[in-house]
């Protein structure tokens, strides 16, 4: 039997939209952001945290299970119409054709989990490292204490990065290199300044201007010094070119981030893939 969506994330189809990202953020805690799993679980989120795409989902749903159900049914014999029916007795324990029929299979539709995301989903997931055998509680607790404090501070610091990061305007390239070049390491900044060039043709040839929101953040990882962190970010990009509509591009990103050397409470970008790009991302 294939799983479905709600399958995937163990949740009932009736479930509400806390209940989904609470069985999203258990689903997600250890697993490394290039994990098959990680992508399928935030894609059905995705879809089940949207109710237009929910709504689809489910109508789709619906409308195999009638098909399959009706695959299923046996067809009536003509002569059933003129035959007498048959009555099972306590001599004679043959079921009559309804028995014998019984409820038709329901066969559940497969988890297609490639929608593009378009979801809200507030929630942190923080790893905290296992204790050691000769931690003492108070070391413990401390530690613990350290990474909570690095995740909450983590995950802020991914969502305020994604508008000066993720957003640029033809007519200020040069600016919005420099401006982006502020929330990352020197080795991201160099990588990016590397493919500005193209960009920036790119943009100006066709006067693009993209506006970038986060739609929720997830922390997925903290390590155990309190350093480095990686976090799920949902984001929608607002873009417009000339001669075309404008549209969003909704997408998820997974940020690499390290506390800046020498600063208790900021946080730099080193790394970043979208999608299926994370199948390259080291996060160290």
């Amino acid at each position: 039997m294939s799983t479905n969506l709600y399958d995937l994330l163990d949740v009932d189809e009736t479930a509400g939209a806390d209940e989904i990202r609470a069985a999203w953020k258990r689903a997600i805690a250890d697993l490394d952001p290039t994990e098959r799993r990680f992508r399928a679980y935030n894609d059905a989120a995705g879809v089940l945290l949207d109710p237009d795409k929910r709504a689809a989902y489910d109508a789709e749903l619906a409308a195999e299970r009638e098909a399959d159900e009706a695959a299923a049914e046996p067809a009536v014999p003509p002569a059933a119409a003129t035959e007498p029916a048959e009555t099972a007795t306590a001599d004679d324990p043959t079921p009559s054709p309804a028995e014998r029929r019984g409820p038709g299979p329901i066969a559940l539709a497969a988890a297609a989990v490639a929608a593009v995301l378009s979801v809200i989903l507030a929630v942190v997931v923080v790893t905290l490292p296992g204790a050691r055998g000769d931690d003492s509680a108070r070391e413990l607790s401390a530690r613990n204490v350290r990474v909570e404090r690095a995740a909450l501070e983590a995950e802020g610091a991914a969502e305020q990065m994604v508008a000066p990061v993720l957003s640029y305007d033809h007519r200020t390239m040069a600016t919005d290199l420099e401006r982006l070049r502020g929330f990352m390491t020197d080795k991201m900044a160099e990588k990016q300044a590397r493919g500005w060039p193209e960009l920036t043709k790119e943009a100006e040839a066709q006067k693009v201007v993209v506006v970038a929101r986060s739609a929720g953040t997830a922390l997925t990882r903290v390590s155990e010094n309190g350093r480095r962190a990686t976090v799920v970010v949902f984001i929608d990009q607002h873009v417009t070119k000339a001669g075309k509509d404008p549209f969003v591009l909704r997408m998820w990103a997974t940020f690499s981030l390290l506390r800046a050397a020498g600063s208790e409470s900021k946080w730099l970008l080193d790394d970043l893939c979208t999608d299926d790009s994370c199948d390259d991302l080291d996060n160290g």
